[in-house]
């Protein structure tokens, strides 16, 4: 399983649960890391866990970063 780092950029408490909903459609497990950090981008109080809400990376598996970029993308969630 090859994971895939996707920078994004989380503004607000919205844009946390939006990112939180295009994790919860991917089969495989995604992660959200910041700095030393690693939470489940699947679980909204992971998400908001994180120290800050810049400078954060999401980890999906290779076979899905092509439809959860695109959702990013739709969302204004990359960096």
């Amino acid at each position: 399983m090859q994971m895939v780092k996707i920078p994004v950029c989380l503004n607000n408490m919205t844009d946390a649960k939006h990112l939180v909903q295009i994790a919860e459609g991917c089969d495989k497990d995604v992660d959200l890391m910041c700095g030393k950090y690693l939470v489940d981008a699947k679980s909204m109080l992971g998400v908001f866990s994180l120290p800050q809400f810049d400078n954060v990376e999401m980890c999906v598996d290779d076979t899905e970063k092509d439809k959860v970029y695109e959702k990013l993308e739709q969302m204004n969630l990359l960096r």
